[in-house]
């Protein structure tokens, strides 16, 4: 499909294009314009100067632990084993564990849909995420090596830290782990483990760091290693979490992440609030929305490898955007301030899979597979049955179960 979208205000790393156009063909950014009328003859998409930001990442979910509520009923917790053995001997789990594995990865795609997110990193060996990578209406980022984390209890994933880290040298891929997350010694010397094993680079993504020291800090800094941060997650299980401002001080590639829904956030939107607000609350001052843009785009894109790909709104690269209600002059504040209401259209891959009854004639031309869906008060076109997927829920769990994560209603007393 080749299309034009127009009078749209477009929201890149480095600029903001009032009055822009962006023309997408077979899936990818064919040109990017600054006001002037229509470039030729095609499908148009009028904006009337509605936000274009790239599609957001998440950096790091679970996709199969895509259930509430949230459980932790011994925190604050010494590690992140005592919480998955409280986890595994909950009845939250139990109803859980009634689903089927392509439920789960459903419920998560649609939760990071809903909030603009067009690529997951869903932190899970490549066997259990292969059968859903090709199917899922989020895109699931599958390039990596990986270790589940730095310690004598760390799940069997991948084949040792120093071969996952090598198959990410020889591939170019992002080797991702969970690092410094907990208060006990292997947790607070993990960093330096994986230094001496000589696993901490630029291709190494640390996820959470919750105890990092003032030397750990300076040294990912030199290494020139990434980190996700997930503050709603660390705060709810730990009561703390890393010292963002030091990261940023030390100019760290910091991504954002939900968690596993079981002890994160509901979606990426409130995650990027609840950092705004911590920052605010521990530090007395502002972080600064641009900062929080860039974790949830450019710097994820970076990380993760994929920059000429993901990432940005430029030419060449795949055209996953969202677009969002215009309630701010300042896009990045505005994005701060965006909830599930704001989300107007997601594409991925130039094609709409989320989006606004309003645009049905756009659905339409695109030949999307959409069907209507009411997510909290709003009336949508979704990709995937979701209403399919909330029949089938009932159906396993014998009754309906409400998850705040994707609040979604198959019947409506408005639609003909």
């Amino acid at each position: 499909m080749e299309y034009e979208i127009v009078n749209a205000c477009i929201v890149t790393q480095d600029r903001l294009i009032p009055n822009g156009s962006i023309v997408v063909k077979n899936g990818i950014i064919h040109s990017l314009n600054p006001g002037g009328p229509p470039a030729g003859k095609r499908v148009r998409l009028n904006l009337n100067g509605l936000y274009v930001y790239p599609g957001l990442i998440n950096s790091h979910d679970h996709l199969l632990s895509s259930y509430l509520p949230r459980v932790a009923p011994s925190k604050p917790y010494l590690n992140w084993l005592p919480w998955d053995n409280d986890l595994k001997s909950s009845i939250v789990f139990s109803e859980r564990q009634q689903l089927e594995p392509e439920q789960l990865y459903l419920l998560g795609s649609f939760k990071n849909l809903i909030s603009g997110v067009t690529a997951v990193q869903d932190h899970i060996p490549h066997f259990v995420q292969d059968p859903f990578v090709n199917s899922m209406p989020v895109r699931i980022l599958n390039r990596y090596s990986l270790s589940h984390s730095i310690c004598s209890y760390s799940l069997n994933w991948g084949d040792g830290p120093k071969e996952e880290y090598a198959k990410a040298l020889k591939d170019d891929l992002p080797y991702i782990t969970r690092i410094a997350e907990g208060f006990d010694s292997e947790s607070r010397d993990s960093l330096k483990t994986l230094d001496k094993l000589g696993c901490l680079g630029e291709h190494t993504v640390l996820v959470h760091g919750v105890v990092l020291s003032e030397s750990d800090i300076v040294l990912i800094a030199k290494k020139k290693a990434n980190l996700v941060w997930c503050p709603e997650a660390n705060l709810f299980l730990y009561e703390r979490t890393t010292d963002i401002r030091d990261l940023i001080k030390h100019r760290i590639n910091v991504c954002l992440g939900t968690d596993s829904s079981l002890c994160g956030s509901l979606n990426l939107l409130e995650e990027i609030r609840s950092a705004r607000k911590f920052y605010q609350n521990e530090y007395g001052e502002d972080l600064s929305p641009k900062t929080l843009f860039e974790m949830v785009t450019t710097n994820p894109a970076k990380a993760f490898r994929i920059e000429k790909e993901l990432g940005n709104i430029e030419t060449g690269k795949k055209a996953d955007l969202v677009i969002m209600t215009r309630n701010s002059e300042d896009p990045y504040v505005n994005l701060c301030e965006s909830d599930l209401n704001s989300i107007r259209l997601v594409l991925r891959d130039g094609a709409p899979v989320y989006g606004d009854l309003s645009l049905e004639s756009f659905f339409e031309e695109s030949g999307a597979m959409v069907e209507k869906i009411r997510i909290g008060e709003a009336d949508k076109y979704m990709i995937g049955s979701p209403g399919n997927l909330l029949e089938s829920l009932g159906i396993s769990l014998g009754y309906k179960k409400d998850l705040a994560f994707f609040p979604a209603q198959k019947e409506f007393d408005n639609f003909e």
